[in-house]
């Protein structure tokens, strides 16, 4: 993101002054703006920040920006001076690649969408520090991920795998509305519309995703049946068909079990 961050949030009622003198110390840096009661709390303040409105430490405008999240810490606020820059802007999403060993045939790689920010004290994770590397599972080697957190609170596999499967899916809004260049959700997506959403959103991001990525996707965040109707209609036809068109079946069959469902109840 820039040039790193140094400490973390503290449980004390945020002194403006000190945060903000902080941050203009280490321009580029992002550094602890307190924790908060709340989310929405956190979430105030970090709107406030860059208007330096009833928070006129920050002043002038736009010489201090801000994000909320939250951690296991409690909810708190990140800021960094823009003195010097412009600096690479926080990423909506940081998408790596994981190693997943519980999956049904063999090993594999599975591509996760996660938040940019460190799940305990909310500082930046490394998403501009992604390197690849090989691991070896059952004999076989695979490239997956690796990056290093700059507030030191190391992540894992295991604890990544875990959050991304309680991360829901980020939806272009653009997109959404069929003008972006994302492919747009179907308006009727049915019984697997959560299911289509996060095949087409990890497919956005990760070019050449194949059918049998997307059935392990939706195993790892809970999406059984749609994985199974998937995974047994690539094995039926023998087929490599891509996510994409996975997700189009998926939205193919969810739109006939909603339209029997609406059926069942208007005769019943």
């Amino acid at each position: 993101m820039t040039r790193g961050t140094i400490g973390s949030p503290h449980r004390t009622r945020p002194k403006h002054a000190d945060i903000a003198r902080r941050a203009r110390k280490v321009p580029g840096v992002w550094v602890p703006g307190g924790t908060y009661g709340s989310f929405a709390s956190a979430a105030d303040a970090a709107r406030l920040v860059p208007r330096a409105e009833r928070l006129l430490a920050y002043a002038p405008r736009g010489s201090v920006e801000a994000y909320a999240a939250n951690t296991l810490e409690g909810a708190c606020v990140w800021v960094r001076s823009t003195d010097g820059g412009p600096y690479p802007p926080m990423p909506a999403r940081m998408t790596v690649r994981l190693l997943v060993t519980a999956l049904a045939d063999a090993p594999g790689v599975l591509t996760v969408s996660i938040y940019p920010t460190c799940p305990r004290c909310g500082g930046p994770r490394g998403w501009d520090r992604v390197q690849a590397v090989l691991r070896e599972a059952d004999r076989e080697r695979f490239v997956v991920d690796r990056w290093h957190n700059r507030c030191g609170h190391e992540d894992t596999h295991a604890r990544v795998l875990e959050e991304a499967r309680r991360t829901p899916p980020l939806m272009d809004p653009v997109a959404s509305r069929g003008r972006g260049h994302h492919a747009a959700v179907p308006a009727r997506a049915g019984v697997f519309q959560a299911a289509v959403e996060l095949i087409l959103q990890t497919a956005a991001q990760e070019r050449g995703m194949t059918g049998k990525q997307a059935v392990a996707l939706l195993r790892v965040n809970g999406h059984a049946e749609a994985a199974s109707l998937l995974d047994a209609k690539l094995r039926a036809d023998h087929s490599r068909m891509g996510a994409k068109s996975g997700a189009h079946f998926l939205t193919v069959v969810g739109a006939q079990a909603a339209a029997a469902t609406d059926r069942q109840e208007a005769n019943a």
